[in-house]
């Protein structure tokens, strides 16, 4: 394989057509599946200008100094040498500053930043990157100084990172697993939390570890509902009723109320049968004169 031969050329070639391939798959289905963004396609567009810049006899393609991939979003990932780490940096920056005042979570190495920020970047390439239609930030090879600028903001953060160590093996006390049963381990104990009821018992605070989001969820519904209804009838005190106890206590009046008349009604139907029944003793009779 390329990068156990340390051949970034190839390895570079066949990462940006597998995701240049995986992309065009998703935009091949109906309807299209858009996971790359504009940012992403000047992203791509940039980095090609790149290799072409350093490779002109090879159009970019052959010998490579950058190399973009891209999974189901528009993150770009970028590749490429150590050595040509911080130009690589200082030319995305041309056409992605880093915004004023940007957070601590915008990049995992500002110091860095600052240095490629700082870092010249050849007249000819920045020529070549305009012409994609992204304009960079300081473009004094036009020789109107300052006067356009690059879309400020439509990076969220960059972060720069290296090439690990490789795989390693978990020692048995590092693993989330029993290596004798295959079981997952226990997981680790949570802090006491801060409650009320001194009496919980710490059975009952390792079994809520375990309980999914739903049940909590609804467990501390019915904890809100019970507290409003004793609210609702609590004897003394002033307070408003939510609106949850307004309803609920619309709700019990109308049913007290149909309840009441309803059977109001059904008493008044059976004594007027009862009383107009010809024949019983105590009924009355109606009678027609002529």
């Amino acid at each position: 394989a390329a990068y156990k031969k340390k051949d970034f050329d190839t390895f570079g070639q066949l990462t940006m057509a597998d995701s240049n391939q995986f992309h065009a798959t998703c935009l091949d289905t109906y309807p299209p599946i858009f996971y790359m963004n504009d940012t992403s396609k000047a992203i791509v567009q940039l980095v090609h200008v790149y290799n072409k810049y350093f490779d002109p006899e090879g159009g970019g393609l052959v010998k490579l100094r950058a190399a973009y991939t891209f999974d189901a979003g528009p993150n770009a990932v970028i590749f490429c040498r150590k050595e040509h780490q911080l130009h690589l940096l200082a030319f995305l920056l041309r056409y992605f500053p880093t915004p004023t005042g940007a957070s601590a979570t915008y990049s995992n190495k500002p110091e860095m930043l600052s240095e490629g920020a700082a870092m010249p970047v050849e007249e000819e390439l920045l020529r070549m990157g305009d012409a994609t239609g992204r304009v960079s930030a300081t473009n004094s090879h036009t020789g109107s100084g300052s006067t356009k600028q690059s879309l400020v903001g439509d990076v969220k953060m960059v972060y720069c990172t290296g090439v690990g160590d490789g795989p390693r093996v978990l020692g048995a006390d590092e693993g989330l697993v029993n290596l004798t049963d295959g079981t997952p381990k226990p997981m680790p104990a949570k802090p006491a939390p801060v409650s009320r009821d001194a009496s919980a018992s710490v059975a009952a605070e390792d079994e809520s570890q375990f309980k999914p989001v739903w049940v909590t969820s609804l467990e501390k519904t019915i904890k809100d509902n019970h507290r409003d209804m004793k609210e609702l009838i609590k004897p003394t005190g002033p307070s408003i009723p939510s609106t949850y106890q307004m309803i609920t206590g619309v709700i019990k009046f109308s049913a007290l109320y149909v309840a009441f008349y309803g059977g109001l009604g059904l008493f008044e139907m059976a004594f007027r049968n009862f009383v107009s029944r010809p024949g019983r003793r105590g009924g009355f009779t109606r009678t027609s004169t002529n």
